[in-house]
């Protein structure tokens, strides 16, 4: 359980990860997020290790009149060279991020490639652990919808119960700096449940947690629901 914890450990994970906000704003349907999540290490000698982190999503925008567009989203692709052998209870990794225009519909994502800086500490006790991903990724070009200069501070909290239970919260702080100042920041606070346990020999982790946007653009929804499922590979 320690292991799915920790974003840099090197387990590897591939899941399914649903982000579901109903009564969006201007439209009264419900923006869902349907993403493949893989985790996977990479050796880089003794001392180094890499851990890509690649998330797909399939989006679902409401239109309004029941109307919604459906399709692929821009892939994200996260690099973290991190020590093979961390010394303490304090981790890090740091690398970049790409943004792939994988996307089937204009109002999906931008059409332009993008990168940036991405990093990870985390810090583990014996019941919990917490830690911060943090990532801005610019734009290759493209202007208007198709610009990109967006900030993302993935936060986690985790508290483990006995036989495979705990609590967490984990969420997504963005600013988009495209946006006018009063329109640019999503603050999720919230908490969930989630468990690891095994069929067979496959480990598995499934988990739920309900977040409310404390901050948000005016065209956001005021809650949501996730939904997280993983296959562990230790």
């Amino acid at each position: 359980m320690k292991l799915k914890q920790n974003p840099v450990s090197g387990l590897r994970q591939v899941g399914l990860d649903v982000t579901m906000s109903p009564d969006v704003p201007g439209t009264g349907g419900t923006e869902a997020s349907y993403s493949a999540q893989i985790v996977w290490p990479f050796s880089l000698g003794e001392d180094w290790k890499l851990i890509t982190y690649t998330i797909l999503p399939v989006l679902q925008a409401p239109l309004g009149n029941g109307d919604y567009e459906v399709g692929l989203g821009n892939t994200l692709l996260n690099m973290f060279v991190s020590p093979a052998k961390p010394d303490g209870k304090l981790v890090w990794g740091a690398g970049p991020t790409v943004l792939l225009p994988t996307r089937t519909d204009p109002l999906l994502g931008s059409d332009s490639v993008g990168i940036g800086p991405s990093g990870v500490l985390y810090y583990a006790e014996e019941k919990w652990g917490a830690g911060v991903v943090l990532q801005n990724v610019w734009s290759l070009g493209g202007d208007g919808a198709d610009e990109v200069n967006a900030f993302g501070a993935q936060y986690f909290l985790n508290y483990n119960l006995p036989d495979g239970w705990f609590l967490y919260s984990n969420a997504t702080i963005t600013a988009d700096w495209v946006s006018p100042s009063s329109d640019r920041w999503t603050i999720p606070v919230g908490g969930g449940v989630g468990k690891v346990f095994t069929v067979g020999k496959q480990s598995i982790s499934t988990s739920i947690q309900g977040l409310y946007n404390a901050v948000r653009p005016d065209n956001a929804a005021d809650w949501g629901i996730n939904f997280q499922f993983s296959f562990l590979f230790p």
